[in-house]
């Protein structure tokens, strides 16, 4: 058993749509989360619950011929500390937020954590799995790649979708994505596509964004939501539904242009993604508005 330090985990885990796709399952009422990864060849499963001192995670291997001794602590908490954006740095955004009434719930519950995957290669998977599509056929494209790896309900890595043709990912209903899956898992799996360099901190959030704007298939939006889910979150990723929402809480629903808005969130520097992502979702949050999707 692993103890984390105190957080909301729903306002963690509802950051955004990730908990409402497989391999994660969550559990509203009794504050749990649970979710399958790959240590090795070992799909893994772990389930992390809200406790009054702290978050508590709970690991098992779902291989029959595993062993409890063969998943180490060290590798759940390097999962988890990605899962749930442990690491990220807060502090000098909360201490913005306090000081305006419009976004104090921020500093008060502690909210800015992004839900990710284990891996970035599965976050970016799922990204694309998003474009241009309806919420529904998003779950079923990753229910299928899923199902076809068939470890546990681990999602597959970079080798095993890199060895489906865009055929085969065609069927599974990738539609217009397959090619783009297929070259996409190609790369990373060959190396030539290392994704590591987009989650190096060192590295300017411009030549990252141009990067993963050069992968077929990832496009603005794509880069902007992988961008909030790395830890950069300089720019807004407007997109219709946003675009609509900001100008109706912030602009008495007049229609204003794409700058206007990014003036409103300036004052929040390098977080002012960030902040318009949390204002566009608090309702979420407060039970005020369906939760994603």
């Amino acid at each position: 058993m692993l103890t984390l330090p105190p957080m909301d985990l729903g306002l963690v885990v509802r950051s955004h749509g990730w908990y409402d796709l497989p391999p994660f399952e969550w559990d509203a009422k009794e504050k749990n989360l649970k979710l399958v990864f790959l240590e090795g060849e070992i799909p893994v499963r772990v389930e992390v619950a809200e406790r009054p001192g702290g978050l508590v995670a709970q690991a098992r291997a779902i291989a029959p011929s595993a062993r409890a001794s063969d998943i180490s602590s060290d590798a759940v908490l390097r999962v988890l500390e990605r899962v749930l954006d442990l690491k990220a740095n807060l502090s000098s955004f909360h201490s913005i937020c306090a000081a305006d009434p419009r976004f104090a719930w921020v500093a008060r519950r502690g909210a800015g954590r992004m839900l990710r995957a284990p891996t970035l290669f599965e976050d970016a998977v799922k990204v694309l799995a998003t474009t241009n599509c309806t919420w529904a056929l998003t779950k079923l494209m990753v229910k299928n790649l899923i199902d076809r790896f068939d470890r546990g309900g681990a999602f597959p890595d970079a080798p095993f979708v890199a060895g489906l043709s865009a055929r085969v990912l065609l069927a599974e209903k990738w539609g217009y994505r397959a090619p783009y899956l297929a070259v996409f898992a190609r790369r990373v799996a060959s190396g030539k596509l290392d994704l590591g360099r987009w989650e190096d901190p060192e590295r300017p959030d411009e030549e990252v964004e141009k990067e993963i704007r050069a992968e077929k298939g990832f496009g603005p939006y794509a880069a902007d939501t992988l961008g909030r889910l790395l830890g950069r979150h300089r720019r807004l990723g407007l997109d219709a539904w946003s675009r609509k929402k900001a100008m109706a809480l912030r602009f008495r629903g007049r229609a204003v242009k794409d700058a206007r808005i990014a003036r409103f969130y300036a004052p929040f520097g390098a977080h002012a993604g960030l902040a318009f992502w949390l204002d566009m979702t608090r309702n979420w949050h407060e039970a005020k508005e369906t939760v994603w999707p």
